[in-house]
């Protein structure tokens, strides 16, 4: 009896390789001696990984429907939204402690 492998939504793996790049590219920007350089490296690292492991791991991905993009888009756009205003914020009061 040959076992099924299992399926996964498109883009699955990419989000897990983006979820190790990020901490693998902290010790990077450590050594170079720049944190925030670490993980700007450790991202199209991570893109990277994820991207093989998609073509290798999901050949035959679920895809989404209109109704799922939808919500994954309007939830894309509100965390833009949220990341934006944290950021004007955050410019904001380091202006407002100079």
């Amino acid at each position: 009896m040959k076992e099924e492998k299992q399926r996964y939504v498109k883009g699955h793996f990419i989000g897990i390789g983006l979820a190790i790049g990020l901490p693998l590219g902290i010790p990077i920007g450590l050594a170079l001696g720049n944190i925030a350089l670490g993980p700007a490296l450790g991202l199209p690292i991570g893109v990277g990984i994820g991207f093989v492991m998609e073509k290798k791991l999901n050949t035959n991905p679920i895809e989404l429907t209109e109704q799922e993009k939808k919500k994954r888009k309007r939830i894309a756009w509100i965390g833009i939204g949220i990341g934006l205003v944290a950021f004007l914020v955050a410019l904001i009061r380091y202006f407002q402690i100079k």
